[in-house]
């Protein structure tokens, strides 16, 4: 089946600070080039970028611990480096995911903390308040900018809820946004599904209030547990949430073997046919993770996302050898997605 729309994307958030450092980018030809044309020879036809609140924060992306040996020269990810490193993606081609963590760091199913200069509200209306205030005003900074966005995703990995979570008074963190939290108690426990739609549908407010015609992804990472996204959705489309997008992350360390991933996927499109489908993050299997969403019935397998190819981890192998600060795209790991791009019809 040859799917001429489908999404090739990569989230490279953290290129923006790299380039500063000085990276320079190899091609598989042996060019040295701009990260972005290197990706777009090989297929790649999307970016996703993700958006702290104020990352320059104690306890934020760009102030981890307190420690100045952590401090960032730059508040990297915050509203107005998105936009000044989105619109140089949309200026060189690229269509672009904004993913809004609602947080001064990492938000995930372990924590979602919320961002230190919302801690004094006082009501989960004022909260929801907040969270579309900044929504409108991120979204409208990148479209003044040029970056105007395809898709804008309402928090991140937001299975547990969002905006949950304070520091605790010793809060011991690390540089990765780990720390000892307690439950902020306007938004209640976990998995308080009328907290959460309010949440979420004053952040789709605040979207649409600049350009309703931006598409609304929601993201979780339980990919490994059908049941739990299945009741995921009914819980948060019982409270009246309307989005365009699923969005699920489907790495082989945490969620599974592809099989899993393609099972999930395939049951809750069965039981909803309305919804389109991304896999928002992903490392190995580029492949089998293409296929699934090009294999959903009525083309409602949008495409997929890799989870920073300038890195690697836990999570998965970088698609780049590094010296200093030298990245040479590797042939093989390249070749992958000049194979999807062929198969699968793509300009």
């Amino acid at each position: 089946m040859t799917r001429p729309d489908f999404i090739l994307g990569a989230d490279i958030s953290s290129v923006d600070e790299s380039i500063d450092l000085g990276a320079q980018f190899v091609d598989t030809d042996g060019q040295s080039k701009d990260v972005t044309a290197l990706l777009a020879a090989h297929g790649f036809n999307f970016v996703r970028l993700r958006t702290f609140v104020d990352p320059m924060n104690l306890y934020g992306y760009a102030n981890p611990t307190g420690d100045a040996a952590y401090v960032r020269a730059k508040p990297y990810c915050d509203r107005d480096r998105t936009a000044i490193f989105g619109k140089k993606l949309k200026d060189a081609g690229m269509k672009l995911l904004v993913d809004m963590h609602y947080s001064d760091n990492w938000a995930d199913p372990g924590k979602q903390i919320i961002p230190q200069r919302w801690r004094d509200a006082t009501s989960i209306d004022d909260m929801a308040q907040r969270v579309k205030a900044y929504s409108q005003d991120l979204v409208q900074n990148l479209v003044d900018a040029g970056a105007r966005p395809d898709y804008v995703q309402v928090g991140n990995e937001i299975t547990p809820g969002m905006l949950i979570h304070v520091p605790a008074q010793t809060p011991n963190p690390d540089q990765w946004g780990n720390l000892t939290k307690v439950v902020n108690p306007i938004n209640g426990a976990t998995s308080n599904w009328s907290n959460l739609a309010k949440l979420i549908k004053m952040g789709i407010e605040g979207v649409h209030a600049v350009d309703p015609s931006i598409q609304i992804v929601l993201h979780i990472e339980n990919t490994n547990s059908v049941t739990g996204v299945l009741n995921w959705v009914a819980g948060i489309r019982g409270q009246g949430v309307a989005f365009d997008v699923l969005a699920l992350s489907c790495y082989t360390a945490w969620q599974g073997q592809p099989s899993v991933w393609e099972n999930t996927f395939r049951t809750v499109a069965q039981g909803y046919p309305d919804l389109k489908f991304m896999v928002a993050e992903y490392g190995p299997e580029a492949r089998r993770a293409a296929e699934i969403m090009r294999d959903l019935p009525n083309q409602r397998g949008l495409g997929t996302f890799y989870w920073e190819p300038t890195q690697s981890g836990t999570w998965g192998p970088s698609l780049f050898s590094q010296k200093s600060n030298t990245y040479t795209a590797i042939d093989t790991s390249l070749a992958v997605f000049d194979a999807i791009r062929a198969d699968f019809g793509m300009p």
